[in-house]
């Protein structure tokens, strides 16, 4: 049976992407961090299903939760490991707290690679097995620079980097490494950032942060339904040869245009007029 290992499983994405492919009779390891969702995956999902509880910042846990899987990867290996798990630390670098931004950096960057180095023997590092995919859910933000999102935006471009590096490297074994590259998506991540950035009301962003909830509102109006990503996922899997990054944005040839081929300056004055209307974060 193929099986394939999907972090951060609890909602969203992770929960669907799980869902969907368990459904398609894959072995799926999911990780939670939290004992109450465990259960209740465990509840739902039982036969060729595997719920691992730990949280990805610490590195004992996660070594020994990993591991606990190695018996079922030993006879036919991985077929894909899915980085999922990841948080969102919003607010601006002057005032972001030294650990929340060593928690999005740790989450989103550091755990992404202490997991995949435990499971590249599995993916086909280790040539007793054939060749894997490695997919990491990044995000547009690993392309584009928004205001009050910086340490989010920091830890995606590492991804980004993350990503070609592993894919240049593991090339040489036949490993697929590929980035999903999200715009807003339907989850329950934007209900939890309402109210995120009040902790910044009374600092010198105060007056352009009242408007971040409306911000928050306008852009989950534009998200795309998390199936869109799990299609996806799936294709990837699948294919003999998928592409090595897929942007997934609503008003795509506008995203690219806005952050790869416009000048800086002209895009700092469309992100100012922008922020200053208090509709969104960012113009596309």
């Amino acid at each position: 049976m193929k099986t394939i290992l999907i972090t951060g499983v609890s909602t969203g994405i992770g929960y669907d992407a799980f869902a969907k492919l368990y459904a398609l009779g894959y072995h799926v390891i999911g990780t939670v961090r939290k004992r109450e969702d465990a259960e209740r995956l465990r509840s739902i999902f039982k036969e060729n299903a595997t719920i691992l509880e730990f949280d990805v910042r610490d590195i004992d846990k996660c070594r020994i939760a990993i591991e606990s899987v190695f018996p079922l990867l030993s006879e036919d290996g991985l077929t894909c490991l899915i980085n999922n798990a990841g948080v969102a630390m919003p607010g601006p670098l002057q005032h972001l707290s030294e650990e929340d931004f060593e928690n999005q950096l740790d989450v989103n960057v550091k755990s992404v690679r202490r997991i995949t180095n435990l499971l590249l023997p599995y993916l086909g590092v280790d040539k007793r097995f054939q060749p894997g995919r490695m997919i990491n859910i990044s995000s547009v933000s690993g392309l584009f620079n928004a205001p009050f999102n910086g340490a989010y935006c920091i830890s995606k471009h590492a991804l980004e980097s993350m990503t070609d590096i592993y894919r240049r490297e593991l090339a040489m074994f036949g490993i697929k490494v590929v980035a999903i590259e999200p715009g807003p998506i339907k989850t329950a991540i934007w209900k939890k950032s309402l109210g995120s950035l009040d902790k910044y009301k009374d600092t010198e962003y105060g007056e352009i942060l009242s408007a971040a909830d409306k911000m928050i509102a306008n852009a989950e109006k534009s998200a795309l339904p998390v199936e869109d990503i799990t299609t996806l996922i799936i294709k990837i899997i699948q294919s003999k040869d998928p592409a090595t990054r897929y942007l997934v944005h609503s008003k795509k040839l506008m995203f690219k245009l806005l952050s790869q081929y416009l000048p800086d300056k002209l895009v700092d004055r469309l992100v100012a007029k922008t922020m200053a209307s208090g509709d969104n974060y960012r113009p596309v």
